[in-house]
């Protein structure tokens, strides 16, 4: 029968020199998820900065193609290590649910626990920002120690050089309560990616119907395509600008010095600040907020 060992826990616990050491002798393929959240930020075209939103489906992506690849290693018969956080139980049961359907194997996990020392010294050596205070802190907070009830066959604390096996009282609530949370998360992204994708089916259009223009300096209003405005002069998304950020919507006669992005970019800190507009620079701004549904209806 083939062997899964998850070697879980928090930054700087010494998970991948535990992996090299305590796994070297044995013949067994080595999946770090780190991997395949680089290759989901990637592929995602994610640079220094990410929304909290994109980064939520970088993870759950690369936790798919980590569970992908497990499961497809145990079928060729192989032993698999994998390098998890794994903070939280229903991240686990997720995962054992489905390893368990594909194969029978057994599952083993060890919990990276050092002690203060050994843990300020991996900090120190990977020069981390943050203090042993603050990792320890994370880890009380976050880190739900596994328990039998998920579905492992071996539960192991290892502690600097000692390997502990830790088997629980088994908590079937636990796995109940996991199961709950996953099946709402499961609704909650799937209406999340149906707005996702009408919005963009929304912002795609904009591309080829007719809509709304309003010049924010002289007041004149035309009902054209993304084309014909942009060959008229005017400085509007989708062609010039994005819809929903502050930048000038101008008709082809006006210039940008009047307009409310001119405006703000004078300060010397470039934010709106909505009490200190004026009434036309406030429907302005609304409107450029609400892009594009403000300019599909006639709002005048």
């Amino acid at each position: 029968m083939q062997k899964l060992s998850f070697v879980i826990g928090a930054t700087a616990t010494g998970k991948t020199y535990f992996i090299e050491h305590h796994f070297a002798d044995k013949r067994a393929v080595v999946l770090n998820v780190y991997d395949y959240q680089q290759r989901a930020y990637d592929e995602a075209g994610c640079d220094d900065w990410i929304t909290f939103d994109m980064q939520f489906r970088c993870l759950k992506r690369a936790n798919e193609m980590h569970l992908h690849d497990i499961i497809a290693e145990l079928k060729k018969g192989n032993d698999v290590v994998a390098e998890q956080t794994f903070f939280k139980a229903k991240r686990r049961i997720a995962y054992i649910d489905e390893i368990r359907k594909a194969v029978d194997v057994e599952i083993e996990i060890f919990v990276m626990c050092p002690g203060d020392d050994r843990w300020a010294d991996n900090i120190k050596k990977r020069e981390l920002d943050d203090d042993l205070k603050s990792f320890k802190a994370q880890a009380q907070r976050d880190i739900e120690f596994p328990n039998p009830a998920e579905g492992f066959d071996a539960i192991y604390e290892v502690v600097d050089e000692d390997i502990i096996l830790r088997m629980d009282e088994e908590k079937p609530e636990i796995v109940d309560q996991a199961r709950k949370e996953l099946a709402e998360e499961a609704v909650r992204i799937t209406k999340e990616e149906e707005e996702r994708r009408k919005r963009q089916e929304l912002l795609d259009s904009m591309n080829t119907r007719p809509f709304w223009h309003y010049c924010e300096v002289c007041g004149r209003k035309e009902f054209l395509t993304a084309e014909d405005a942009h060959n008229a002069g005017w400085d509007y998304p989708p062609n010039i600008g994005v819809f929903g950020l502050l930048s000038p919507r101008t008709c082809g006669d006006c210039n940008m010095q009047q307009t409310l992005w001119w405006k703000v970019n004078q300060q010397s800190i470039p934010l709106v600040m909505t009490g200190e507009l004026t009434e036309k620079e406030r429907e302005t701004w609304e409107r450029i907020k609400n892009e594009p549904e403000s300019l599909l209806d006639d709002n005048e």
